[in-house]
């Protein structure tokens, strides 16, 4: 995608300054806007790259994420929030996974990414059921109506893809 690397060599050029005085390197990202940030954090959570939380607020654990995806998408790797990345991981084809997330998706997988998009769960979507996993199903069953059990099945799958009712929070 044209336009990804443009202001590349700015950036690159901050991060080496911030390198020389101590500052960490995500800290030379210019300041970004919260729905921006916060929409790169979903999609990157959604593809299982782990930036820490779904908040809006840039700090290291989002730059390594978005360091993660940029090495897989082959772009120049500057870890720093910009549209053209928003756009990129939101549109791209083929998506771009992290190695923790299968490629095909699994009731697992489709239960954590359509969680994540609803602000129920935070972490990568990588089809591992922990306890994290388990407490946002609990907590959307039970804003949802549904018997809490905190399990992951095809039904619920089905539910978080045909559920238009219980928008993001």
């Amino acid at each position: 995608m044209k336009g990804v690397g443009q202001g590349a060599g700015l950036r690159a050029g901050a991060m080496m300054l911030a390198l020389v005085t101590g500052t960490p390197a995500w800290a030379a990202c210019q300041s970004s806007q919260q729905p921006m940030v916060e929409g790169i954090q979903r999609e990157l959570a959604v593809n299982g790259f782990d930036p820490g939380g779904i908040d809006g607020r840039f700090g290291p654990r989002t730059s390594e994420a978005i360091r993660q995806y940029e090495r897989a998408a082959k772009l120049t790797v500057t870890g720093c929030p910009s549209q053209e990345l928003l756009d990129h991981v939101s549109f791209h084809l083929p998506k771009v996974y992290s190695r923790v997330r299968p490629d095909d998706p699994t009731p697992e997988t489709e239960v954590q990414a359509g969680l994540t998009m609803r602000g129920f769960y935070v972490g990568a979507v990588d089809g591992r059921i922990g306890e994290r996993t388990r407490a946002a199903i609990r907590q959307y069953q039970r804003e949802a109506n549904l018997p809490v059990d905190g399990q992951v099945t095809p039904e619920l799958a089905q539910r978080l893809r045909d559920d238009r009712a219980t928008r993001a929070r």
